[in-house]
């Protein structure tokens, strides 16, 4: 179980909470009964998944400075221990996770973190044709120096950005299995707000109220036709500097998914978005928006990935007044089996974000480029131990020269379980 960072949903619980399960669960385990490798259930019948990440690794450019005076390096080791219980009923599943995640730098402690999160998810089926999902999590997270609101200014800030979000999902699909049409319906909420430089952060807490609709039509094919509409208020709870940036975004979607085989299968959706800002001083974007993910294993043994996608989403950076950021991303992967206990992962990424500002009736542009390169390799010697070696190339140039900067980071996992 990895840690979430960024802007993610997650979320309602505090770090007692989290401790009271993890003592809870322990407490049972003495009668537990192994179901499957890793997986422990006790007598009362709740299945028990503990696992735990342990990674050393090097990064060269920690607060992605753009000067070479001004680069700070270090080793990182960092433990994330996680423990996931379940209790199947029927068709019903109900589970609650946790997991924290601590880092120390070695020669830059102001860079140490802790994060953490807890979430609970019930999956509900009262018949055939009505199925919900519904997901509570709260979380206690941070930014590294350089990114976020500290994009550009990671040199001189002397912490990483602390927040905690808070998030409430519930999904529902009407439809029987095999049935050609499927109904959909979804709501978020999303909190996010930031612990400490309230003398800035305070203008990047914002809240989140979406909610959502769909319809999918599966064909006498593989193919599955899908429409897809949603809209969110977005509300900041501090008026930034340069003016609100309260906002409704709204997407419409058609596209289509498909496994023809079970070597190819993928997902295209294209479609508008509206971003349509509250005051008329800043710019609002009306435009083609998409998103695309393909899988092709013409091998049993090996396989390719491709994904793409744009949209227009808002700006976290303080150091920036564009009004938003459309987003434009292409990534291509490779993944080959070697044999029953190494495989290894190869993929490419490249991202153009362009600011677009309204200065009068003017449009100011910045736009930034980032390249990144990604290399792993998977060795499991044992049931209950994967080692990954890996190695992350990243460029990237801007516009504005502050922004710009080079890091390469490398490092060895060790992920365990019981």
């Amino acid at each position: 179980m990895s840690i979430k960072k960024g802007n993610q949903q997650m979320n309602v619980f505090t770090r007692s909470n989290l401790a009271m399960l993890v003592l809870a669960a322990t407490a049972t385990m003495a009668v537990a009964q192994e179901q499957q490798p890793g997986l422990y259930r006790t007598a009362s019948g709740v299945d028990l998944l503990p696992g735990l990440l342990t990674t050393v690794f090097h990064d060269d450019n920690i607060t992605r400075a753009a000067n070479q005076q001004d680069i700070v390096s270090s080793w990182v080791l960092s433990v994330a221990p996680s423990l996931k219980a379940s209790i199947i009923d029927g068709a019903n599943v109900y589970s609650m996770t946790g997991a924290v995640k601590a880092a120390n730098y070695f020669d830059s402690s102001d860079d140490n973190y802790l994060d953490g999160y807890v979430e609970a998810e019930a999956r509900l089926s009262p018949s055939s044709a009505h199925n919900f999902k519904l997901n509570a999590n709260s979380s206690w997270l941070h930014e590294d120096r350089g990114t976020g609101v500290s994009e550009g200014r990671g040199t001189v800030q002397g912490d990483v950005t602390k927040f905690n979000t808070d998030s409430l999902k519930a999904e529902y699909e009407y439809g029987r299995p095999g049935s050609t049409g499927k109904l959909r319906a979804n709501a978020r909420y999303f909190d996010r707000k930031y612990e400490n430089f309230r003398d800035f952060t305070q203008y990047r807490d914002y809240k989140l109220a979406e909610v959502g609709a769909g319809f999918v039509y599966q064909t006498a094919g593989a193919f599955r036709l899908v429409a897809e509409t949603t809209t969110a208020d977005i509300q900041y709870k501090v008026v930034d500097l340069s003016g609100s940036r309260d906002n409704q975004d709204t997407y419409f979607k058609l596209g289509t998914e498909w496994e023809l085989t079970a070597a190819t299968t993928g997902i295209l959706k294209a479609g508008y978005q509206n971003k349509d800002f509250d005051i008329g001083l800043r710019d609002d974007f009306d435009g083609v928006s998409w998103e695309a993910i393909m899988q092709w294993q013409p091998l049993s043994y090996s396989g390719f990935d491709f994904a793409t996608g744009r949209r227009a989403k808002d700006v976290e950076a303080l150091n920036s007044s564009a009004d938003f950021i459309k987003e434009s991303t292409v990534s291509v992967g490779w993944n080959h089996q070697w044999s029953s206990f190494i495989d290894t992962k190869l993929s490419y990424q490249y991202q153009t974000d362009d600011y677009h500002r309204r200065v009068g009736s003017t449009a100011v542009a910045r736009e930034d480029k980032i390249r990144m390169l990604i290399a792993e390799v998977n060795y499991k010697p044992l049931r209950w131990l994967t080692l990954t070696g890996y190695a992350n190339v990243e460029d990237r140039t801007s516009s504005a020269g502050v922004i710009e900067y080079d890091r390469n980071v490398f490092g060895l996992t060790f992920k365990m379980t019981l």
